[in-house]
Formats: C-alpha cells, sequence, structure tokens
C-alpha cells in the first residue's frame, strides 16, 4: 500500500469504529437493564462497601432483586485487590454504573493503544484495522468486563518494567501473573521482587474495602476451584461453544462428574500444559531483545495466559492487542517475510470473526460445527507460536 494512503484509511477504521460500532455498543449498554458482567462487580463493591462478604453471592443477588434489576448476579471470584478499581461505583445505581463503565472502557482501549504505540512503535493503520474488525472489543465492552482495565495496566507495567502496576494487574485478575516468567527468564529480579511485595501491599491496601475474614475466604474458598473450573459456583458449562480454553480440549477426553468441574486427569493435563506452555515462551525470552522483541515474547505469553484457564471467553480475548500490535509491527518492519505474514492474517481472521458468524456458519453446515468454533482457539495457539518467531528476529538489546 502506497505510504501516503495509509494515514487516510487508517483515520477512515478508526471513524468506522467512533461512528458506527461504537454507537451500536452503547445503544445495547442502554437499553439493557441487568448490566450483564458488570453487575457482578457493582453489586459486590456494595456488599464490600457495607463491610459484607462480597464472595456471598446469594447477597449479591438479594441486593440485585431489592432494585428489582435481576433475579440472580453471577459469583464474584475476582482478587480483593480489583474492588479498588471500583470504589467509583458504590453509590451509584446499576444501570448508571454501567454506563459509566462503558465510558472507563473506552478510556482504558484508547490508552492501551497510546501505550503500544509509544512501546513498540504500532502503527496507526494497525490501531484502525483493530478497532474496526477486532471483534472482541466490542463485546469486552458490551459486556461491561474488566478486561480492559486489566490491560492497560499490564501493558503499562511490562512497558515501563513496573513490578508495582504489574502486580496491580495480577491481584485484580490472577492471570497476568504469568508475565513474571519473562522477567525471570531475562534475569530482571529486581522488579520481579517489586512485583511480589506488590501482590502483598495491594491486599493490605484492600482492606479498605475488603475485610481480612473475606480475603481469607477468596484464597482459601474461591482461588482453589480456579484450576477445576469450579469458579465460586460459576453455572456456565465447561463445554460451552464459545469456551476456547485448552481446559475445554481435555475436559472432552477426560469429563468430569458434570460439566462444571474438571476430572482429576483433565486437571493434571491442563496444570502441566500451562507449566509447558510458560515454560517454552520464558524460554525464548531468555535473551533480551529490543522493545518490540520483549512485546512480542509478551505477546507470547499473552496466549498462555489466554489458554490455560479452565475458561477462555470472547471478552478475554481483548489481551490479545497486545500480541496483536506487536505482530502487526513487526509486518510493518518487514520482519515476518511473505508466509509468515499470510500465516498471521490466517490466524488474526480466526480469532476475530464474530461469534454470529460462528454460529451462522454452524447452523448453516452443522457437520463442520466444531470446526469452526475452535478457529479461534487454533488461532490463539497460532498468534503465540508467531510472536515468538517474531521475537526470535528482533535484535538483541546491548
Amino acid at each position: 500500500m502506497p505510504k501516503r494512503l495509509a494515514p487516510a484509511l487508517a483515520i477512515v477504521l478508526v471513524l468506522v469504529y467512533a461512528v458506527v460500532i461504537s454507537p451500536l455498543v452503547w445503544k445495547d449498554v442502554v437499553t439493557a437493564k441487568h448490566a450483564r458482567d458488570y453487575a457482578t462487580y457493582h453489586y459486590a463493591t456494595q456488599e464490600a462497601a457495607a463491610h459484607g462478604d462480597p464472595y456471598d453471592t446469594k447477597a449479591l443477588s438479594a441486593r440485585a432483586r431489592v432494585e428489582h434489576t435481576r433475579a440472580d448476579v453471577h459469583p464474584f471470584f475476582y482478587p480483593p485487590p480489583f474492588l479498588l478499581t471500583m470504589l467509583w461505583a458504590g453509590p451509584l445505581s446499576l444501570a448508571t454504573g454501567y454506563r459509566a463503565y462503558f465510558w472507563i472502557n473506552q478510556v482504558a482501549l484508547a490508552l492501551v493503544l497510546l501505550v503500544l504505540r509509544r512501546w513498540f512503535g504500532l502503527p496507526l493503520l494497525a490501531v484502525g484495522v483493530l478497532l474496526a474488525t477486532f471483534t472482541p472489543i466490542p463485546d469486552d465492552i458490551r459486556m461491561g468486563q474488566a478486561n480492559l482495565v486489566v490491560l492497560l495496566l499490564a501493558v503499562v507495567g511490562l512497558w515501563r518494567t513496573s513490578g508495582v502496576l504489574v502486580s496491580f494487574a495480577a491481584m485484580c485478575k490472577m492471570s497476568p501473573a504469568l508475565y513474571l516468567a519473562q522477567w525471570i527468564a531475562e534475569r530482571r529480579w529486581r522488579p520481579v521482587a517489586v512485583a511480589i511485595a506488590g501482590a502483598f501491599a495491594w491486599s493490605v491496601v484492600a482492606l479498605i474495602v475488603v475485610r481480612p475474614p473475606y480475603q481469607l475466604e477468596f484464597y482459601r474458598d474461591v482461588l482453589p476451584g480456579f484450576s477445576t473450573g469450579e469458579y465460586h459456583g460459576l453455572t456456565v458449562p465447561i463445554s460451552l461453544p464459545a469456551n476456547h480454553s485448552l481446559a475445554d480440549w481435555f475436559n472432552r477426553w477426560w469429563p468430569g462428574r458434570n460439566d462444571h468441574v474438571l476430572s482429576e486427569t483433565a486437571r493434571i493435563a491442563n496444570a502441566i500444559s500451562s507449566l509447558v506452555l510458560t515454560a517454552v515462551a520464558a524460554w525464548f525470552a531468555r535473551t533480551r531483545r529490543d522493545a518490540l522483541g520483549s512485546a512480542l515474547f509478551a505477546g507470547a505469553l499473552t496466549v498462555v495466559l489466554l489458554v490455560t484457564p479452565v475458561y477462555t471467553y470472547e471478552h478475554h480475548l481483548v489481551f490479545l492487542l497486545l500480541p496483536l500490535g506487536a505482530l502487526a509491527t513487526a509486518a510493518a518492519r518487514g520482519i515476518l517475510g511473505r508466509p509468515l505474514l499470510v500465516f498471521s492474517a490466517i490466524a488474526y481472521a480466526c480469532v476475530a470473526w464474530p461469534l454470529s458468524w460462528i454460529r451462522a456458519a454452524s447452523s448453516t453446515a452443522p457437520a463442520w460445527s466444531g470446526m469452526f468454533y475452535e478457529t479461534k482457539f487454533f488461532g490463539l495457539l497460532a498468534i503465540g507460536a508467531l510472536c515468538i518467531v517474531a521475537g526470535r528476529r528482533c535484535p538483541e538489546r546491548k
């Protein structure tokens, strides 16, 4: 593409997001009385502010019924420090808070893309393409999910090598702790130590909102369930077609006693896979590279933190903004080469096409339904592998 056309196309694509996609999501937000996934954060915040137990699902549902917003609320299973990011929502109604979170997510999205530009020079055209075509973005914002806020903390922490911010991201949502594997591989002991200390510090700060018995409840009762699929009583089945996790495969091969709990064999297989994938990504990251190379290896770990939990839904895939942005930058710099460029485009199409299209394709060709739904899983693995290959081609840091 001629260089003079790229900025114009980037502007058009950004406008597509701003004028078409974002207003459609806003319309869904203002018309949804139940506030989707945001409701869990909202009522957990209110329960904690009243010195109650944010992990008591019955108490959260009771609050929703008193306000006549919904019959029940999904369980809250985030670490206690997450509620520090929600203090602003305490006095607001569910609808007002949900709408406010739409704008918080929009700001977080803009800041994530800005950080990626500052960190390794994400091209403007890539910004436009991601905004206009990466469907997990509107899905995440529509659901009122916290992934973009956590991703912002993580990418700023990785860019600035800030153990404080990466630890906060990890203490909001446990999976970003995997990013420490890259620093360990690179022998960056200071930010690792700061991150470990930060995890304890954020838990102390969280005493402002979550009392000690309820913090203990999270680590004693809630956290252990992450490895088995017992997400504190979450009723969504592991075999949900839109679950893009590795554990979903193990659950098919070795089913548990029900569709909400992994069998012991599947749990062990998933744990071993998590360790192996993390070790592989960290092994390739052991030689320090330039800013883009570092981001690419962090992108590979991002794929690991996405595929290894028991549940990986569409909204979780917004974390791919980091590896996809890094791969787009590598492509713009000619690091990938034509064969890998084509492979990258296919992988992107696999993770970016809308779930509604997958459902339509599955209805049209039921025999291929399983393959259609698994395209996102295989796309994830391909993106992780591409990040490692591209990262190895980046210059070593002197």
